[in-house]
């Protein structure tokens, strides 16, 4: 149906005015001198994105999605609905799933959302990691992080997450909602805001210090905290890695193949999937 097209758009589209909404939070929050004591307390780990050392690298990623990958996302959207139509003209679970209210509807496509997100994202850390490495070759998170993807990588994340969806047999509402929802705590969890949750929240829902020591160096944290949403899904998964009152040493790949890799060169960033793993004669 048209309107599944238009809601998976709508919530692509809105990753901008989220985008700005954090950045102004961002500004908002003061930045503690020292460590902080209490990592409960809503403040700023470092500079907003747009003064941090790494800013020509995050703005140029979500520059190239919204001029190249989100484009090439609205036609890829189109002709996998059109497919899928023809192919699954009743979608898998339409009468059920699709008939459910609207707030259930998003509960239900958060938890898939995520499911999804941790089987995707756990195969690309062990099996695609020279695509996903440039996502966290970031050495401070913001919220223009959660963009540092390279290109293929965006795109195929974003197409999965509308597949998964449709197929199901979501409704229009429900699927716009649910990935709207999702865009906006997967750039909470992203940004420079330090926030953890008391129990038991933190082990329902994935706070911003829970997803930090996602993109942590050490190596206890490595292949940890998949999920953007539910914390519960990592926690009963094993990946779950979140030490108490304590926040990463340094954030970065934490890979020895890219300790030389310069985080501020854009080129060399998109181009280490074609250059990771080879030979060093080559």
């Amino acid at each position: 149906m048209q309107e599944h097209v238009l809601a998976a758009l709508a919530s692509v589209s809105s990753f901008a005015m989220i985008a700005l909404f954090f950045y102004g939070v961002s500004l908002l929050l003061p930045k503690p001198e020292g460590k902080t004591e209490n990592l409960r307390n809503f403040h700023c780990a470092h500079e907003p994105a747009l003064f941090n050392k790494e800013a020509k690298c995050e703005i140029f990623y979500p520059l190239i999605s919204a001029l190249l990958t989100q484009p090439l996302l609205f036609v890829s959207i189109y002709v996998l609905h059109a497919a899928l139509s023809k192919a699954l003209p009743y979608q898998l679970l339409d009468t059920h799933i699709g008939n459910l209210p609207v707030i259930l509807q998003v509960l239900l496509g958060l938890l898939v959302i995520d499911i999804s997100l941790w089987i995707r994202h756990s195969f690309v850390h062990k099996h695609f990691w020279s695509f996903h490495a440039v996502h966290h070759s970031a050495t401070e998170l913001s919220w223009l992080t959660t963009k540092r993807l390279h290109p293929l990588d965006n795109f195929v994340m974003n197409i999965i997450d509308f597949g998964v969806l449709y197929i199901i047999g979501f409704s229009a509402e429900g699927m716009a909602l649910a990935l709207i929802i999702k865009n906006l705590n997967n750039l909470f969890v992203h940004s420079n805001i330090v926030l953890d949750y008391p129990k038991p929240w933190k082990y329902i829902f994935v706070s911003p210090n829970m997803h930090r020591w996602h993109h942590a160096t050490e190596k206890e944290a490595h292949d940890k905290n998949y999920c953007v949403v539910f914390a519960f899904v990592d926690y009963l998964l094993g990946t779950y890695y979140v030490p108490d009152n304590a926040l990463p040493k340094a954030y970065g790949c934490g890979h020895p193949e890219l300790d030389d890799i310069d985080t501020k060169n854009i080129v060399k960033e998109l181009w280490i999937p074609f250059t990771m793993g080879r030979p060093a004669s080559e």
